[in-house]
């Protein structure tokens, strides 16, 4: 198996990164042959050994391939079509719960599973080791404030550090900004309670996280599904017609960095232009950004919408679920205007966050811990998604789309239309113990995505994980045969 517990930016890896770049570029088109790796080693002053893991991984990749006594040659690439962007509806409607969002949790959870379906990634990847060390010395050193309630704001240090991390955000902001929370799900649910009255609609993009339509429809609330191109997210026209046609929206929930399911990230641009739209219809922005950080290596960290918020109208939220731990439970919302508001529904709610869990995060956010490790998953989330976009290309039908993107570590996949993936899932799971996250979650009513699917990324390519793939793959070809 795996492990990204190595050294930072290895030769190996940068060199076929470099390699990749100019594949991709078309320096070199599929089957010219690679220089040598004896050429290439004294001209970049690499080892053998450093060339020949580079082309290993580049072979891993897809990329090229070797061929006996002859060298490495570039493969033909199948360059398979992002999703299609789904068409608008102007109408709210209400969230029809389904046990499937239900099962597509527990299921992928399962022990024995090969968990494709579940956006977690592997305890393997994450820094489980350093995290018990450190609340165990916590634990003996702070023994009488572990036990006690923390803040109703939440632990000050950790407040501290959330604001000295908003930087890299594009926002300024202090300590007194934000109020932790028990992971995203509660900053999210805080949010809306915050800004929005029984029966009224929240905009989300479309496809957009099941577990966050569970959570609108658990408070009474009504959905209005907005497209997202697969790469640029959002449509912002579409959003105009949206806010001057459908009446009582009380705020819009948007993942606008690297979302889920799609990956898309909405540019700058865009975002300067969502924060002038929403401003002049005083309508809230709940800003999901818990993949945030998790964009890919050598590119920058995008910026959030709040940094162009002017009327302090965006509420964002955000949690270390994805890249530290997931059962930390450590969330995080800065309300802007609604500040007072969703600090009393905490107090009503669930008073304050545990404390051993938030010192745990702020010691690690401090000492340059999550920096180093931060780098680390970056390059291997980056590298799962080739792997995993390749293996697709390779067992699936040529008709099939795959989302390219920009960060995270989650892809959508659009089948061709006859295929059913809940029945695709359904026999996933009884044949062969593979866990995959059917398209019609990720929609209000259950009606949407019916040939499309999510697969995870999270756990660390190996032969099993190749194994699922193709069997997937063999039987959307079945499944295909039969329709």
């Amino acid at each position: 198996m795996t492990s990204i517990n190595q050294p930072e930016n290895p030769a190996y890896l940068l060199l076929a990164n470099s390699l990749e770049r100019q594949i991709q570029s078309q320096l070199f088109h599929p089957g010219d042959r690679l220089p040598s790796v004896r050429k290439v080693a004294s001209g970049h002053r690499f080892s053998l050994e450093t060339v020949l893991h580079a082309f290993r991984t580049l072979e891993d990749r897809g990329l090229i391939e070797a061929r006996p006594r002859s060298g490495y040659y570039v493969r033909q690439q199948h360059r398979l079509l992002e999703p299609s962007q789904t068409a608008l509806k102007l109408e709210a409607s209400p969230v029809h719960l389904t046990r499937l969002r239900h099962e597509a949790f527990i299921l992928g959870n399962a022990r024995g599973v090969v968990p494709l379906s579940v956006a977690v990634p592997s305890p393997d990847v994450l820094p489980t080791r350093k995290l018990g060390q450190m609340l165990s010395v916590l634990a003996r050193k702070n023994g009488s404030e572990m036990i006690k309630y923390a803040p109703l704001a939440g632990n000050a240090n950790l407040r501290k550090q959330l604001a000295r991390r908003a930087r890299d955000w594009g926002c300024f902001a202090e300590p007194d900004d934000f109020i932790i929370t028990n992971g995203t799900a509660e900053a999210l649910s805080l949010a809306l309670q915050a800004t929005c009255q029984p029966g009224s609609a929240v905009v989300v993009e479309s496809p957009t996280y099941y577990g966050i339509l569970e959570l609108i429809g658990s408070l009474g609330l009504r959905v209005v599904e907005l497209p997202a191109h697969p790469s640029e997210g959002i449509d912002l026209a579409a959003l105009r017609t949206v806010l001057d046609s459908v009446p009582k929206i009380g705020a819009c929930l948007f993942v606008t960095n690297h979302s889920n399911p799609l990956g898309c990230t909405l540019p700058t641009r865009r975002k300067i232009e969502l924060a002038e739209i929403l401003t002049g219809r005083n309508i809230p922005l709940i800003e999901d950004d818990i993949y945030g950080d998790l964009n890919q290596p050598g590119m920058e960290r995008p910026p959030v919408v709040k940094s162009f918020d002017q009327n302090d109208l965006v509420l964002l939220c955000g949690s270390v679920s994805k890249i530290i731990s997931p059962g930390l439970r450590v969330g995080w919302i800065h309300p802007g205007k609604f500040r007072q508001k969703v600090a009393g529904i905490k107090a009503a709610r669930t008073l304050a966050s545990p404390s051993i869990t938030q010192m745990a995060v702020a010691e690690f956010l401090e000492h340059g811990a999550y920096d180093s490790h931060l780098r680390r998953i970056r390059a291997f989330f980056a590298e799962q998604i080739i792997r995993f976009s390749a293996a697709i290309a390779d067992y699936f039908p040529p008709e099939t789309k795959v989302s390219r993107p920009s960060g995270g570590f989650a892809l959508w996949i659009e089948l061709p239309p006859e295929i059913d993936t809940v029945e695709l899932a359904r026999r996933a799971m009884n044949q062969h113990q593979i866990a995959i996250a059917p398209g019609c979650i990720f929609s209000a009513s259950g009606a949407r995505f019916g040939n499309c699917f999510r697969m995870s990324c999270g756990y660390p390519w190996s032969a099993k994980i190749e194994s699922a793939v193709r069997t997937l793959g063999k039987l959307v070809w079945e499944l295909g045969a039969k329709a």
